[in-house]
């Protein structure tokens, strides 16, 4: 599912992280905790090829992506947003916003959506497609009750057909992984 090997990313003199290495397979979910401006986030964008690594490689199979600090268009709705990723990949269930209860706002702008509105929505595109490996930095930040719930229940669908990476700083999530990484300042 995915493999990474000495992983290491500088800014500038400083270095991230350095000498990172981890195998997952299906079923398997990594927690990567640290203190603010330790790399977590840095990792996932990397990981996933958003961002280049200074040192290192990582080879996997198709991953999704869901990041609290992730961008969406504001005058798209969220059906577009939906159609779009799937046009963009050539595949994916154009029904994605049933599997995060969001179908009800599935002609609202991206710019009117709330906070947990839009996490919801991210997780849609991150998921529309199966991924085998799916990323998720602060998946709960901003959701309720049932929000997270609902989190846990794509965790669970997630890990029957691949691995997980979740970075994180919410105690309640340790539980979600059967791996650890924690990175320092």
């Amino acid at each position: 599912m995915l493999s990474a090997k000495n992983l290491g990313k500088r800014l500038g003199s400083r270095w991230l992280f350095r000498n990172l290495e981890f195998e997952l397979g299906v079923g398997d979910a990594l927690l990567i905790t640290g203190p603010n401006g330790s790399g977590k986030s840095t990792l996932l964008r990397c990981l996933c090829g958003l961002e280049s690594l200074s040192e290192g490689s990582v080879t996997s199979g198709p991953l999704g992506l869901a990041a609290i600090d992730q961008a969406v268009y504001p005058d798209l709705t969220c059906q577009e947003h939906i159609d779009l990723m799937v046009d963009l990949r050539g595949i994916g269930d154009r029904n994605a916003l049933d599997l995060v209860n969001l179908k009800y706002a599935a002609n609202l702008p991206a710019q009117k959506l709330s906070s947990g509105m839009r996490a919801r929505l991210k997780l849609a595109m991150a998921v529309l497609h199966a991924p085998t490996v799916l990323l998720l930095d602060e998946p709960s930040a901003t959701l309720d009750a049932p929000g997270i719930e609902l989190v846990e229940n794509l965790i669970a669908e997630q890990l029957k057909r691949g691995c997980l990476i979740i970075a994180t700083n919410d105690p309640n999530e340790r539980r979600l992984a059967n791996q650890e990484i924690s990175l320092e300042v």
